[in-house]
């Protein structure tokens, strides 16, 4: 077993010595995928996000937004970066009942082109509103069908292709740039060469009216790809399509003493490539960190928790399978929507120990009849809320819809070392396991990325005045290697 800050991730040990073509977090913070765990326009919540291209060389990399219920897409565009080059954007949302809409100044090429975008923004940039396609009409998957379902969610970047040639020249030129070029190539270009990584990424939720700020930097996956994945038959690059040899993906994870390389075949999920490898990078038996709940400080403590391969495991239109009906493969159990339930839930398990190291207990509340499981992750972003809040109303630090509820510390407690084991079996002593491939041991827990955000109100300041302090800090999590059984063993260690 193996402890591990799942954002940003990793040990530097792996950075050492890695076996090649083998996917993983990189512990600097570049690569050439970014997954970023919340974008949020809840309340007056705005959402900056960046990517940098630290390299020399122009890329060009795919982005797509996700909502937090299913992981479906609301928005995905193309990205052009030339050397050196950071594009900024903001996720934001005029009134409550809008969705969201990203919004750029940023000079850098897109496709779809910016000017086709939904509307120039007042004051100088461009907007796009967030979509419901994908979720709404024939595409329901009995979550939310109203446009305020894009109102939070997660973001990942693959890197599609470094560029050479004329479209490098493209990239690089005098602004403001020539983005004609990267509307009309083909997937055969010559100038579309492998991704080099170096891609880089942070992001901060902001609220102006409250003055609170919560950011953190991108989970980086290195390695992903040895070969371009710009192609123009309308099927962009996803988190199940990493670098492939034979049909084998190799993925590289910490362990005791050092790292474990595992071995995942794509012929497991033919329709769409193979997720378990970058499952494996995520994978948690369980996280851990900090809650306060101090009235006479005012403090609020919510920990993200999204799981970005999820919808490979729990979507019914990736598996092929009936909406409602079973089908979802480990480490999950059940499709989104299966039951009739809006949602596809692994429950977790509580303990803590406040702070002189005295075990705490965490009950559940009686919910209402045909409310999802209290403790438990139901979504493909989770906000667990450490609060007496209802059931069903928004997190008290980041609005979230998507929230968790962990509260009645016994014995009473408003601080505590908390800790939550992932994928633990209802009314069983088993576990979530995601399954061992082709070499290499299985893995027990849930892949995860998360952060955890805490907020202090001071009312003392001077008269008439209040103050906000946040923070936002990586969670931390430790891997467990299981026999075929589901029984704890050691790691192997290269």
């Amino acid at each position: 077993m193996k402890l591990h800050p799942i954002l940003p991730a990793l040990g530097l040990i792996i950075a050492l010595a890695l076996p090649a073509q083998a996917v993983y977090v990189n512990p600097q913070g570049t690569g050439q995928v970014l997954l970023f765990p919340y974008y949020s326009v809840n309340g007056s919540q705005s959402t900056l996000i960046s990517v940098v291209n630290t390299k020399s060389t122009a890329k060009i990399a795919r982005i797509r937004f996700r909502e937090g219920y299913n992981a479906r897409q609301v928005v995905d565009l193309n990205l052009v970066l030339g050397p050196n080059d950071t594009w900024t954007a903001t996720v934001f949302a005029l009134q409550q009942a809008d969705g969201a809409t990203i919004l750029t100044r940023d000079g850098s090429c897109t496709s779809p082109d910016k000017p086709s975008w939904t509307a120039p923004f007042p004051g100088g940039g461009y907007q796009q509103l967030f979509f419901p396609f994908a979720y709404d009409a024939h595409n329901t998957d009995s979550g939310p069908t109203a446009i305020t379902r894009t109102r939070e969610g997660y973001v990942e970047v693959i890197e599609m292709a470094e560029l050479g040639g004329a479209l490098a020249a493209a990239a690089s030129g005098p602004q403001p740039l020539n983005c004609m070029p990267f509307q009309q190539m083909g997937s055969l270009s010559a100038d579309l060469l492998p991704p080099g990584g170096g891609l880089q990424g942070n992001f901060a939720i902001v609220d102006v009216a409250d003055g609170t700020l919560f950011g953190g930097a991108a989970t980086a996956i290195e390695d992903f790809s040895l070969l371009s994945l710009f192609n123009d038959f309308g099927t962009p690059p996803t988190l199940a399509v990493a670098v492939s040899r034979g049909g084998e993906v190799d993925a590289t994870i910490p362990s005791d003493g050092g790292y474990t390389t595992l071995t995942y075949s794509t012929a497991d999920f033919p329709a769409f490539g193979g997720p378990n490898a970058i499952s494996a990078l995520l994978m948690a038996d369980s996280v851990f960190g900090a809650m306060s709940r101090e009235a006479g400080v005012g403090s609020h403590t919510e920990w993200v928790l999204t799981s970005p391969t999820k919808l490979f495991y729990t979507d019914d239109q990736l598996l092929g399978v009936a909406l409602g009906g079973p089908g979802a493969r480990a480490p999950f159990e059940k499709t989104f929507g299966e039951g009739g339930v809006a949602g596809s839930c692994v429950s977790y398990r509580v303990s803590g120990f406040d702070r002189e190291g005295r075990a705490v207990d965490f009950a559940t509340d009686p919910g209402p009849a045909g409310a999802l499981p209290q403790h438990a992750l139901c979504y493909a972003t989770n906000v667990v809320h450490f609060s007496n809040l209802p059931d069903d109303g928004a997190t008290p630090l980041l609005g979230s819809r998507l929230g968790s509820k962990v509260w009645n510390p016994t014995p009473a407690t408003e601080t505590a070392n908390v800790r939550l084991q992932l994928g633990v079996r209802s009314g069983s002593a088993g576990r979530n396991i995601l399954p061992a491939g082709l070499r290499g041991p299985a893995l027990r827990g849930l892949p995860v990325i998360g952060f955890e955000a805490v907020r202090y109100i001071n009312g003392n300041v001077s008269p008439g005045l209040l103050a906000n302090y946040t923070m936002a800090t990586p969670l931390r999590a430790d891997v467990a290697c299981v026999d075929a059984a589901g029984v704890a063993i050691d790691c192997p260690s290269q």
